[in-house]
């Protein structure tokens, strides 16, 4: 996978809503199966972080489209 441009939010208040945007970065993303899931992860200052999309949910390979890409964020305490 090549890299994408990735929004890094603080923590939201609720699931699937992120907090205030810090800063937009562009890394490469890998997938892990976990059961029927298949979660994208990336490296956000040495930390594994989960990366989600405000367009849908990345972890349902079979329900996943690739304009999901545009909208991709990541949480940060």
């Amino acid at each position: 996978m090549e890299k994408q441009v990735i929004n890094v939010h603080k923590k939201g208040t609720s699931y699937g809503v992120p907090g205030e945007f810090v800063e937009t970065i562009k890394r490469k993303c890998w997938a892990e199966q976990i059961g029927n899931f298949n979660p994208i992860f990336c490296r956000y200052k040495g930390k594994r972080k989960i990366v989600q999309s405000l367009s849908g949910d990345l972890s349902d390979p079979f329900r996943r489209e690739e304009s999901y890409l545009e909208k991709l964020y990541i949480e940060i305490d």
